[in-house]
């Protein structure tokens, strides 16, 4: 019998769990959020599987102990965050394959709620702030900019157009012609789509490289402008991100708390952030990237192919 090994439990609930017993695996599940490295040495010995379900980084020294692995499945898309040596894996003969479309409607979700509440002021005027009356932007008229045209920032623009924004423009390191015909974009250069634009949403992965915002980046934004950041830690360049929040030139909503505590000390309306990353965490979503997942692992361990494996 092979055997699968399944961290955390967030994903791949027991109807998960069934479907794999029933493709006649065994499964053991090592239920912590960030295993450590030794922890998992231990646990993927013997295991022909893993659901990469927490937020454990795999290094070296866990794949030379998997004497038995053949395919590690990464419950959502950013893998490469958390299989950080993901080209040696793949030299290994360890297939890898990630769940890209799973959190693609949740993330944009929560990407228009936080621009709907950030413009029309919703922090500044409820409980947690002091206002009492203040006219907002909106999203009607505003012009958006979306930075990197994939999945989700495609469901952005699907979403966010009944609010009758105004233009919609994108940068992304490849135009996308059919995107522009099908969802009436426009391609623009990313110091024009940050110059121009009322509301921005950063949708880049990490291969943007460090400090992909950074301070040159920051300074382009639009005076009063909002941008939606849902990407990788560390795109960002904290510091010149700071200076311009304290400055109150530019707004930001974050799906991840900065490193910095100053930023703890900002107006709610220029600057707010969840506590930790949640927004692809929806009950669909869960239950869409389990699907996903239980479906990609139970491929590659019969056929070796998988619709979801990544090159």
């Amino acid at each position: 019998m092979k055997n699968i090994l399944i961290t955390d439990s967030l994903f791949i609930g027991s109807e998960h769990e069934e479907m794999l017993k029933n493709a006649g695996f065994g499964i053991e599940r090592l239920d912590k959020p960030e295993a450590t490295e030794d922890e998992l040495i231990e646990a993927i010995k013997g295991k022909d599987g893993y659901i990469l379900g927490g937020t454990e980084k795999i290094t070296d020294k866990i794949i030379d102990a998997a004497d038995s692995l053949k395919a590690i499945v990464f419950t959502g898309i950013g893998y490469k965050d958390f299989i950080l040596n993901h080209e040696y894996v793949t030299k290994k003969g360890i297939a890898i394959a990630n769940t890209p479309d799973g959190p693609t409607h949740a993330v944009a979700e929560w990407a228009i709620t936080m621009a709907l509440a950030m413009n029309r002021n919703i922090f500044a005027l409820g409980r947690a702030g002091d206002k009492k009356f203040m006219t907002s932007a909106g999203l009607e008229n505003q012009k958006i900019g979306i930075i990197g045209l994939g999945r989700i920032g495609r469901e952005i623009v699907k979403m966010i157009q009944p609010f009758r924004t105004g233009k919609i423009s994108y940068y992304s390191k490849s135009r996308h012609e059919d995107s522009e015909k099908e969802l009436g974009v426009e391609y623009a250069e990313l110091e024009n789509v940050l110059k121009e634009s009322d509301v921005i949403f950063l949708c880049v992965s990490s291969d943007a490289g460090e400090n992909f915002m950074g301070g040159k980046e920051l300074a382009n934004m639009k005076d009063g402008s909002l941008l939606v950041s849902f990407a990788h830690k560390g795109l960002i360049e904290e510091s010149a991100l700071l200076a311009e929040l304290k400055k109150g030139r530019i707004r930001v909503a974050s799906d991840y708390p900065m490193s910095d505590p100053d930023f703890n000390n900002l107006p709610l309306n220029n600057f707010y952030c969840f506590n930790g990353s949640n927004a692809f965490n929806t009950q669909a979503s869960i239950k869409s990237i389990s699907d996903m997942a239980t479906e990609s692992m139970i491929n590659l361990l019969t056929t070796g192919e998988d619709k979801n494996k990544v090159n």
